[in-house]
């Protein structure tokens, strides 16, 4: 009896979960190329939370205030679009495929930029170093006369 009930529930779960449908292509449907940009910047805007979130909470910057002003979408606007491509695999994957490849090319620019930026640093605290004891002309002449005489006495 327990086998049949467990045979029974495993059909009903297939059956039930057969009836997903591709939800219809919204009239407002934000293009992949828009929808690429509005994933990298919540993931920029989560990476920044990260490093400093009190920053943003006390200059009350929100990710959604940003993203809506941004790119001029609403958030059942951003929930349809995303539902709608997340449906097909093939497209979400591109989407994010743009997505990590425009995060790629940051993270090498800045990485980049950071190296550069410590060169000049180092150059910088090269030049700004000074001899610890560095004698004045007048004293180099002075010791220069002791060392001659010394070597002139017998």
């Amino acid at each position: 009896m327990k086998r049949f009930i467990l045979g029974l529930l495993v059909v009903f779960s297939m059956v039930a979960c057969h009836q997903v449908k591709r939800p219809e292509k919204p009239k407002n449907l934000i293009p992949e190329n828009t929808m690429a940009n509005i994933i990298l910047d919540m993931s920029l805007f989560s990476a920044s939370r990260g490093v400093d979130k009190n920053a943003l909470d006390k200059n009350n910057i929100s990710l959604q205030t940003l993203i809506y002003d941004k790119y001029n979408v609403d958030s059942l606007q951003l929930a349809e679009s995303n539902e709608y491509y997340s449906y097909s695999i093939d497209e979400y994957e591109a989407i994010y495929t743009k997505v990590n490849d425009s995060l790629t090319i940051l993270k090498e620019k800045y990485t980049a930029e950071e190296a550069e930026a410590e060169v000049r640093k180092r150059k910088q605290d090269s030049i700004n170093k000074k001899p610890v004891n560095a004698l004045k002309p007048d004293q180099i002449e002075e010791i220069r006369g002791l060392i001659l005489d010394v070597l002139r006495f017998p």
